[in-house]
């Protein structure tokens, strides 16, 4: 039987042998940006100094901290689980190629493809995190771009992009801005280009941009395999790798922070999808 790849997370998953290549990377990279005095944004999307705790109440019951993690506290295992993830089960990066990050700049995912020699065009509103990453890029002379863009209307040429990601962004958008955004990128891809999403699943109610607080409207939903199809994969314009039906193993890893006012002991995970562009011509 072929192994899932849209799927919930494993902690096993970043635990094998397989992933062992990029958890030291991705290590060997964060010691190097510190080593500088510079930070790449936390788990939460801000640049907080090294070793400050980040979102703590957000780790569910008996959270273990990867072992060898080299920041801990701003980097929990959950990050580590996503890149490892898209990196092993997306496409082969190879230098020269042309990657879109959606909503990830200056974070260790959009540091780490830099890093890898890829050529990254990383877009996001946030201008302290756009100057971040624009700094980082000229320190370490990395092809990584950055752009004050909204996903849902992008300046990208048609067919720019050999392959584009998300990391934990979409479960932040409204149900259209969503849908708006799968038509753009699509539109920026090359025929065959891939888009690798990570994204909370069974989050009762995750902050959204634009809506100013916990989302618990049902249309913003990832909490069931068909969810996360109808929301993320109902456009038409993609097609699933590997196994066509999101599995779900069960596992939940994180907690709602209290703040939300979802938190009824109820856990959520992250999930992951691997989507391929179809053409229409």
């Amino acid at each position: 039987m072929t192994a899932s790849i849209n799927k919930t997370m494993d902690r096993d998953d970043v635990l094998s042998e397989s992933a062992g290549p990029v958890v030291s990377k991705l290590n060997r990279l964060i010691r190097k940006i510190y080593g500088v005095g510079e930070v790449m944004s936390s788990w939460y999307g801000m640049l907080e100094a090294p070793f400050t705790p980040v979102g703590l109440e957000n780790r569910g019951a008996g959270y273990e901290a990867l072992p060898g993690a080299h920041d801990d506290n701003r980097i929990p295992w959950f990050l580590y689980w996503e890149i490892q993830w898209v990196i092993r089960n997306g496409p082969r990066l190879k230098r020269g190629m042309r990657i879109l990050d959606a909503g990830g700049t200056s974070s260790l995912f959009s540091c780490y493809m830099a890093s890898l020699g890829v050529e990254v065009h990383s877009i996001d509103i946030n201008p302290t995190l756009l100057e971040n990453a624009a700094k980082l890029a000229q320190i370490f002379n990395w092809k990584m771009n950055v752009y004050c863009m909204d996903v849902e209307k992008m300046s990208f040429e048609d067919m720019f992009f050999d392959h584009a990601f998300s990391i934990c962004v979409f479960e932040h958008l409204d149900f259209y801005t969503k849908q708006k955004g799968m038509v753009e990128i699509h539109r920026c891809l090359k025929p065959k280009g891939q888009l690798c999403l990570t994204f909370d699943y069974k989050n009762p109610a995750p902050s959204e941009f634009g809506y100013y607080g916990f989302d618990q409207r049902y249309r913003n939903a990832l909490d069931s395999p068909q969810r996360v199809k109808q929301v993320l994969g109902s456009s038409g314009l993609y097609s699933m790798k590997g196994n066509q039906d999101f599995f779900d193993n069960g596992k939940r890893y994180l907690r709602p922070p209290d703040e939300s006012g979802a938190n009824d002991g109820h856990e959520y995970t992250f999930g992951a999808l691997f989507l391929e562009k179809k053409d229409f011509f």
